[in-house]
């Protein structure tokens, strides 16, 4: 006899599949704050508190579909390196490899002074709204080689199973990472830059690349981590300081689509990290912390951040003395703890000084 919780669960597993129905029927010519990929990871927070509580629910339904890691680890079939892959990005577009090219990624790597990884989000890609926001700023610095993952065959249509592989994901690409470093890559080289669900495939690689070599990588940068199904998890399946020698992060849609708890070195709220200024769903919030970061990237200086212990005691002015750290690409190690600023509605973002309180 099925339980009213079975039947719950498959209600809502029915839920999610019509709205992956309709998902998938929307044109990829959005503008880059209502992708397809966050209009899904919007839709899915609303259907049922399941998705956003990122609890033991979530795992009941993940266990229930048989797609927790664990279950996924058994009879997991896939071939990852079929489905996964690594890109080149050039100004004149993007080089494909695969995950086993490691000493082909040796002989690419070797002259950069800074290895950047981006990784896309849910129904997301290499070549998508993220990745295409920050690659061409980047690449207009010399210092910088750019490469982004590709898990568009992974994490896609369905978040549940998404949010499980993007573990094997972050598995992968650790491996990965691991075999360039024993091929003689400096570790304090790598520089991972992930949203949403990428932020937790980058803390994975880190994680995997700390247990394979007993190195970290230099700094994972996390862009509003992915909330539903991570939110009250262990550290050994999401994003945790510990996964480089500096983890930042910019929460702007926190706990709806993005996870609200501080996991970094350093947690920046902009705006007090839930609701972003000219945004009206939380589509728009949730992309806002690439959009916000990309311009950093130009303008380095514009997203000076107040260290505080919350958002009203920063509005109230009563942090006004503490100390400032800046957002975005220049965002450095020292006195850790979480920061707060306001930013503009529309792009330039950056107030400057006088969104510092």
């Amino acid at each position: 006899m099925i339980s009213l919780q079975h039947l719950e669960l498959i209600y809502i597993t029915k839920c999610l599949l019509l709205v992956s129905l309709y998902a998938a029927s929307i044109p990829h010519t959005v503008p880059a704050k209502f992708t397809l990929s966050n209009f899904f990871d919007s839709t899915l927070s609303m259907i049922h508190p399941l998705v956003s509580a990122g609890s033991d629910r979530c795992e009941s339904l993940k266990s229930f579909l048989g797609i927790t890691y664990e279950q996924m680890q058994v009879k997991n079939k896939t071939n990852w390196y079929d489905v996964l892959n690594i890109d080149l990005v050039t100004k004149n577009g993007n080089i494909k490899y695969n995950l086993t090219a490691t000493r082909r990624m040796n002989r690419l790597m070797a002259r950069a002074q800074t290895i950047v990884i981006l990784i896309h989000g849910f129904m997301e890609s290499s070549d998508g709204w993220m990745v295409n926001a920050l690659a061409p700023e980047l690449l207009k610095k010399s210092v910088y080689k750019v490469f982004a993952l590709d898990g568009r065959k992974i994490i896609n249509l369905e978040y549940f199973s998404s949010s499980t592989n993007a573990r094997f994901m972050g598995e992968m690409l650790g491996s990965f990472l691991s075999d360039v470093i024993k091929n003689g890559e400096d570790p304090s080289k790598i520089y991972i830059i992930g949203h949403s669900l990428g932020s937790h495939i980058a803390g994975i690689a880190g994680k995997k690349v700390y247990e394979v070599t007993g190195k970290r990588i230099s700094r994972i940068t996390a862009l509003d981590p992915a909330g539903p199904c991570f939110s009250n998890i262990t550290d050994s399946g999401r994003l945790a300081r510990t996964d480089a020698e500096y983890v930042d992060v910019i929460h702007s849609n926190a706990g709806i689509l993005g996870l609200k708890a501080p996991v970094g070195h350093k947690d920046f709220y902009p705006n007090g990290g839930v609701i972003q200024p000219g945004c009206y769903l939380s589509i728009c919030d949730h992309s806002r912390a690439w959009e916000l970061f990309a311009e950093s990237i130009a303008s380095p200086k514009h997203f000076p951040a107040r260290k505080c212990e919350n958002w009203t005691m920063f509005g109230e002015g009563r942090c006004s003395k503490n100390e400032i750290s800046y957002m975005g690409l220049e965002s450095d190690s020292s006195s850790p703890g979480v920061y707060f600023l306001t930013t503009k509605n529309s792009a330039p973002f950056g107030m400057g000084s006088a969104g510092s309180g």
